[in-house]
């Protein structure tokens, strides 16, 4: 793990110390990879509304109060974060869990498949942990603070309430005890999470068209749907995936019909499709 050549130099701290000085490495890891996918994301958005404006997802511009709102509780998502990683740390040098820092430890063949069976769960645990927080009571006191943008900028990607990030990757509290994880196998899931994130409140759809349509593309979530969701607030509840939202008809009627419209140069205006959503 990154933070092996951290423990030699601090082991003769005190402990508290330790812990400290651990926590704020993780902190910094954790937002600065934030800010570098999400600072890569907005500027790929400014490229394309250049390039190709009719893939703006809605005609309504980022402002900067809103961009500012994001930032703020992201880096509050960025605090919680690293309190459970720090916890799962703690946990695995105490033996309780299964997390194993030798990637080939169990194998290379374990470690790869590792990576997609961490994602599905992740995607079924997600959709589920989504359509909760959008039951009265609890939307208004958590996740509407992720809903306070209704066009989301890149930015955006970690803007939770505090519960709602730690219910976020809670879930990976539990894994780390029943599968034998590898920390390198964490990272790149922690990256994967991280880019779809992004790419879902990018503000534009930049899935390629041909692949898009392909048997993969076509249950893969897509940026469209995502923003169609923070519109609408009742559909579209996947993060990876759509088979969950197919499986329990939770897909927005016409959401593939709206990755059409905006992915076609000539579609119909940005008008039409906020009217077309409407059900």
């Amino acid at each position: 793990m990154l933070t092996n050549w951290l423990s030699p130099i601090i082991s003769d701290w005190p402990l508290s110390i330790q812990y400290i000085v651990f926590g704020g490495f993780v902190a910094v890891l954790i937002a600065l990879r934030y800010t570098l996918f999400t600072a890569i994301g907005f500027l790929m958005g400014l490229a394309i509304n250049k390039l190709a404006p009719y893939r703006r997802l809605q005609n309504r511009p980022f402002t900067k109060a809103q961009v500012k709102r994001e930032i703020f509780h992201s880096l509050m998502s960025v605090f919680v974060f690293t309190l459970v990683v720090g916890t799962i740390v703690l946990m695995t040098r105490a033996g309780w869990t299964k997390v194993y820092t030798d990637p080939l430890a169990f194998g290379l063949a374990w470690f790869w498949i590792q990576i997609p069976l961490v994602l599905v769960i992740q995607d079924w645990y997600f959709y589920w942990m989504h359509r909760i927080s959008h039951r009265p009571g609890v939307y208004e006191r958590v996740h509407k603070t992720h809903h306070l943008s209704t066009n989301p900028s890149a930015f955006a990607a970690f803007a939770f309430h505090p519960l709602e990030a730690f219910f976020e990757i809670a879930v990976f509290l539990l894994l780390v005890c029943i599968l034998p994880l590898s920390a390198q196998a964490l990272m790149i899931v922690g990256a994967v999470s991280l880019l779809f994130n992004v790419y879902g409140h990018l503000g534009y759809e930049i899935m390629p068209r041909a692949f898009a349509k392909s048997w993969i593309g076509s249950w893969l979530n897509k940026s469209a749907f995502h923003n169609q969701h923070h519109r609408t607030y009742k559909y579209n509840f996947g993060l990876y995936t759509t088979i969950w939202d197919r499986f329990h008809g939770t897909l927005h009627p016409h959401a593939d019909r709206l990755y059409d419209e905006v992915t076609i140069r000539a579609g119909p205006s940005k008008s039409e499709i906020s009217e077309s959503e409407t059900v």
